[in-house]
């Protein structure tokens, strides 16, 4: 028991903690999103093309490995092989002769002759040697003529035979067809070292060693003419990055000592891919290994004259194909770690400001996701940044921070998703506050929808005005926004509280302008939410007005009064003169072409959510 128990506690102490938000937005994408950003990248750029053209070869040296390079020399070429050995033949045995007992005869004994005249085709020990003057069918001499064919059964082997194929007692003869020298012996024949199916020569080791299966150590010219699109399939490692594969198929032209080869392969390119930051706080995908592995490997010899496969051929390839479609791995995912990197970008906020998104810490990599936390920086037009300022900070007071709570589940069906909190929302407002933007001066007949401003339409709500002003004047009604306004979330609710001031200014002669009196205004906005165009867009409308008198000329009266009609200035043209500014919209951050419009929009407590 106190063993589980304590199993128990080494894995909760060894669990991940979830992930809390170090910024004022988050943004989570879905690894489908990676892998078409990735896919994009190879389709709308030159990064196969880097791939593409001669390669590089090599003088005909031993490699670093002790094997040779490409050139491979004469000894590996399609006319021989070790050196000692082409297509016509070599000092081990070729297919029309040799030194070492070829198909037309040599030193030991061949398919004609297997003696010591290989000029001749050998004296003795050939298949139509049976002596030193003998002939196929025995040693007479040749001026006595022979029966034609084998003999009938039950009679012996004519002595020609048994002295050029076997042996006395039956076997395979040292020097016949069928010995160690002849076309199926170890060294010299069909089989052997020097044969058709054996090494060490040229057409001789069509299967061997440096026969035609390997004249890839011979080619020059090599050249990749063509790479197909390549379909990607990632899979994300938690905590590391990703594990990338790429499937394309090449196509290589090489000359050689026969004519010309067309190879075509299909390569499958696996990288494991660490995701980090550099020193500017860019995120970057760096491939920490990348390996390539071949198959359907097909060499047409002589333009479609020689179809063939050749296993051989992958050794070469899998030494020179990494080096080349590695680096294209590269140039596409440096082109992804650009587009990662422009999340950190400065954004207009329409005339009135800017905003600055930066990578707050390392993304976090889960099986599904990419999390990435952003800073937001919220600044002015002609000024230093609210939150975040670059350079000295302002001086200006800001709401209180709300911690920003962890971001709800995915969807199964969103790949993407954004979370605002109120502290990013609420700086918002604060820029548009600064700006002045919130302010309004409203004076009679500006908004038919609203009854004339005058102190006769106030002196009947109000009696003082009526007894101060028994004459009518036209009012200026002017309202600021003093403070900055606070954006409060709750489950499904958005709510911007706003403190404002309307001062109503009585109207003289010669434009002469005196207050009647100071009114304070603590409104509670609702707040609905959209994305159009990649902007957030906010729209309000009153959900209640609660009026204090700050000062008047005319001595204290019941603001009570004046609620219907502040009510009716607010829905007529405050907030409409509100809602035409926030309907700029606040830029979203952009990564990998992810496009928030119309994005499901959820409220939650003290977080906006976008899912797309």
């Amino acid at each position: 028991m106190l063993e589980a128990l304590s199993v128990a506690s080494l894995c909760a102490l060894l669990a991940p903690a979830p992930s809390q938000p170090s910024g004022d937005a988050v943004l989570r994408v879905h690894k489908g999103v990676l892998s078409d950003a990735l896919a994009g990248s190879f389709q709308h750029s030159n990064a196969l093309q880097g791939a593409l053209g001669d390669v590089p070869l090599g003088n005909g040296g031993p490699a670093a490995d002790g094997r040779r390079d490409l050139l491979g020399g004469l000894g590996g070429g399609l006319l021989g092989g070790g050196g000692i050995g082409g297509l016509l033949g070599g000092l081990t045995g070729g297919l029309l002769g040799g030194a070492g007992g070829g198909l037309l005869g040599g030193l030991t004994g061949g398919l004609l002759r297997a003696r010591d005249d290989a000029s001749s085709g050998g004296v003795a020990g050939g298949l139509f040697s049976g002596g030193d003057d003998g002939d196929p069918y025995g040693g007479a001499p040749r001026n006595i003529p022979h029966p034609r064919g084998w003999p009938v059964a039950g009679h012996d082997v004519p002595a020609g035979v048994a002295g050029g194929a076997l042996d006395p007692e039956g076997l395979p003869r040292d020097g016949g067809v069928l010995g160690t020298a002849g076309v199926l012996g170890s060294s010299g024949g069909l089989p052997g070292r020097g044969g058709l199916l054996g090494g060490g020569g040229g057409v001789l080791g069509v299967l061997g060693e440096g026969g035609l299966l390997s004249t890839v150590q011979g080619l020059t010219g090599l050249r990749i003419v063509e790479l197909t699109l390549p379909r990607v399939s990632l899979r994300l490692l938690p905590g590391v990055g990703l594990h990338l594969n790429l499937r394309t198929r090449a196509a290589i032209s090489a000359r050689s000592l026969l004519g010309f080869l067309d190879i075509a392969v299909d390569v499958n390119i696996t990288s494991r891919v660490r995701l980090t930051m550099d020193g500017a706080s860019y995120p970057r995908l760096v491939v920490e290994r990348c390996d390539t592995l071949l198959g359907g490997i097909k060499v047409r010899l002589l333009r479609g004259l020689l179809p063939i496969v050749d296993n051989l051929l992958a050794s070469v390839l899998n030494r020179i194909l990494p080096s080349l479609l590695c680096p294209a791995v590269d140039v596409a995912l440096g082109l992804v770690s650009d587009q990662l990197g422009l999340v950190n970008s400065l954004v207009p906020l329409g005339l009135l400001g800017s905003i600055q998104y930066t990578v707050s810490s390392l993304p976090l990599v889960t099986g599904q996701f990419l999390e990435i936390d952003l800073n937001t920086a919220v600044g002015r037009a002609a000024g230093g940044l609210v939150d975040y300022p670059l350079g000295r900070p302002e001086a200006v007071p800001t709401p209180p921070r709300v911690p920003m709570p962890p971001l709800p589940p995915m969807p199964d069906t969103s790949s993407s998703q954004l979370g605002l909190s109120v502290n990013f929302l609420s700086s918002v407002m604060s820029v548009l506050q600064r700006q002045g933007a919130l302010d309004l001066d409203i004076s009679s007949g500006m908004f038919p929808e609203l009854p004339p401003l005058t102190t006769s339409t106030l002196g009947a709500l109000i009696p003082a005005v009526f007894k101060a002003y028994p004459e009518s004047h036209e009012l200026l009604l002017k309202i600021a926004v003093p403070e900055a306004p606070v954006v409060t979330l709750k489950k499904s609710k958005g709510v911007i509280q706003l403190t404002a001031t309307a001062e109503v200014m009585v109207i003289h002669p010669q434009d002469v302008q005196k207050s009647l009196c100071l009114l304070n205004i603590d409104a509670a906005l609702l707040a609905q939410f959209s994305v159009e165009d990649h902007k957030l867009k906010i729209s309000v409308s009153l959900e209640k007005t609660d009026l204090s008198l700050v000062s008047s000329s005319i001595g204290d009266f019941d603001t009570s009064l004046l609620e219907t009609l502040v009510g009716r200035i607010f829905d007529v043209a405050f907030l409409p003169a509100m809602n035409s500014i926030l309907a700029e919209g606040v830029p979203l951050p952009r990564l990998l072409n992810i496009d928030f419009t119309n994005a499901d929009v959820d409220v939650i407590q003290d977080l906006l959510v976008l899912s797309a």
